[in-house]
């Protein structure tokens, strides 16, 4: 397992597609804070991509996730 000497893995979710993998990376410091970050990686080993994404990825503001979101269940019917 790859591990970060600032940041563990605590969980994520991909989507891949032609051009490669996009993933959130959940990571934890020492503290236990937990933030979100994501990114596009190459999709050939997830311990490494996610690493990378902890490293290298953009930090996802949580707030303007959840304004997205609600924008989509306004719509109305969500799958």
């Amino acid at each position: 397992m790859v591990e970060s000497t600032d940041m563990k893995v605590i969980d994520s979710l991909w989507f891949n597609t032609f051009h490669g993998s996009f993933g959130f990376v959940i990571g934890e410091n020492k503290r236990g804070e937990r933030k979100l970050y994501a990114g596009v990686v190459s999709g050939l080993n997830r311990e490494v991509n996610e690493q990378t994404i902890l490293d290298y990825g953009s930090r996802v503001n949580i707030s303007m996730m959840e304004g997205l979101i609600a924008k989509v269940r306004e719509g109305g019917k969500n799958d």
